[in-house]
């Protein structure tokens, strides 16, 4: 053969070919034939049958391009019980079986799971190889961030650390959105003149919801309360706690039970976990009291209202609000005429994202500390959490006057 076999990207190639004898290597002519260099690495020729019965055809591996080397087309696919090892679109790759249960193959069987801002997506090898796309020329909007192949799936990855991968945080009116995409561009070259290019754009997002509203299910833990969002696939989770203590430094925890006077203070610490601290704050809009474990109940006193302290309630002071994940407010201890020595605690909040944003609510009231803003952060998401009972020996609290439906009537008696 006279010339250099093709790469893959040559397509079909023509090739002369010469007849090699005692007279020298290439005493006659013959037809000229065709090489391809396929995806499997290997190659196929269109030969005519030589003239002699005793001739045959050979080539020297020298020529052979190095980007197509001789090997099996399987080789080090490492294809799964699933899959089979095939070729379609002039790719070769570990395809579906026949009995291979086809989940969501629309999308590829994709798989999507978000946390605070990393997000983890699978796609199934053997449904993008069917499709003509092999895992290598795939990629995030990052090129560098390429998959990686376990267990018969392609998995992508990306967080707000080290491995951003293009990934672009957006803030609509009900939603924090995390968007990103998979790519891939293939070209399968039918021949000298003609390509037929086919791109993969696979989008995906992660989203937090901004406003939403929740109640416990269960019954409230002594100590901290729990509630936990989670929204269908491709959404975010996170978590609300609302955690008790008896000191203003936040070390000891409130064990449940009031053993001191009527002074005594509780300070109330709202954390969010499950969302990125450095875009995010967490904003306390409503705080209440009720004398039962029922947050609509008639009977309520409150405790933090439009995001700020009840000017009703003087005991009341907010010590962090909108500045990070964690809020936190004191009042002085007290509980309800004619009903059991306990309390419950409510809040609804949301999540604000800081960047551009004032997430700090401003207060008249002296009550509110302002603490220095992370510079560093983003805007919002909402909830409601629940806390209790609060329990006191007979005697010991502030004895609060409610009648319901007469909220004027709401005052602590001191």
């Amino acid at each position: 053969m006279d010339g250099a076999h093709p790469g893959l990207k040559d397509g079909i190639v023509t090739r002369d070919v010469c007849k090699s004898n005692h007279r020298g290597c290439c005493s006659e002519k013959l037809p000229p034939i065709q090489v391809k260099a396929c995806p499997g690495n290997f190659y196929v020729y269109k030969l005519y049958p030589p003239k002699a019965c005793n001739s045959v055809f050979c080539t020297d591996a020298n020529t052979i391009s190095k980007d197509v080397p001789v090997r099996a087309p399987c080789h080090n696919l490492n294809c799964t019980a699933d899959e089979v090892c095939g070729e379609t679109r002039g790719i070769s790759g570990c395809m579906c079986k026949d009995d291979h249960h086809r989940v969501n193959a629309a999308s590829f069987g994709s798989v999507i799971t978000c946390h605070n801002s990393s997000a983890w997506i699978s796609l199934s090898r053997c449904l993008l190889s069917e499709a003509g796309f092999s895992t290598e020329v795939l990629h995030l909007n990052n090129s560098d961030c390429k998959g990686t192949v376990r267990d018969g799936r392609v998995e992508f990855h990306f967080n707000n650390d080290d491995r951003k991968c293009g990934t672009q945080l957006k803030v609509n009116g009900t939603h924090a959105i995390y968007e990103n995409s998979i790519q891939g561009k293939v070209d399968s070259a039918d021949g000298l003149i003609i390509s037929r290019e086919r791109t993969l754009n696979l989008q995906f997002a992660c989203v937090y919801p901004l406003t939403q509203n929740t109640s416990m299910g269960v019954a409230v833990d002594v100590l901290k309360s729990i509630t936990q969002l989670t929204l269908p696939p491709g959404k975010g989770t996170y978590q609300i706690r609302m955690i008790p203590y008896k000191d203003a430094d936040f070390t000891e925890l409130f064990d449940g039970a009031v053993a001191q006077t009527s002074d005594e203070e509780i300070y109330i610490s709202v954390d969010v976990e499950g969302v990125d601290s450095r875009q995010f704050s967490s904003v306390l809009d409503l705080c209440w009291a009720t004398p039962t474990n029922n947050s609509t109940s008639s009977i309520t006193w409150s405790l933090i209202t439009k995001q700020c302290a009840n000017p009703e309630d003087g005991t009341v002071e907010v010590l962090r609000n909108g500045e990070s994940t964690s809020s936190r407010f004191s009042f002085r201890m007290f509980t309800f005429n004619g009903h059991p020595p306990q309390l419950y605690l409510h809040c609804s909040l949301h999540l604000c994202l800081l960047e551009g944003n004032s997430c700090a609510p401003t207060c008249k009231s002296s009550h509110l500390k302002r603490l220095r803003r992370s510079s560093d952060l983003n805007d919002t998401s909402a909830t409601m959490v629940s806390f209790g009972p609060l329990i006191f020996p007979s005697g010991k609290t502030d004895l609060l006057d409610v009648r319901a439906p007469q909220p004027k009537r709401y005052r602590p008696k001191v």
